[in-house]
């Protein structure tokens, strides 16, 4: 967990209501770095399936 106070964040934002993204984008911001990733749908259910079945090695 990590919070705005905590200097050695590592922290990902993930967001699926972004007003300028086209409808289906899912968008990754990296809270040091600010480096914004975007991704359709379909992109973002297979790295979350992937996650659920330990396939990454985190």
């Amino acid at each position: 967990m990590c919070n705005g106070e905590d200097s050695g964040c590592g922290c990902v934002e993930v967001a699926t209501n972004v007003i300028d993204a086209p409808d289906g984008i899912v968008a990754v911001r990296d809270t040091k770095t600010g480096c914004l990733l975007e991704f359709d749908r379909h992109e973002w259910e297979g790295f979350i399936k992937s996650v659920k079945n330990n396939e990454f090695d985190i």
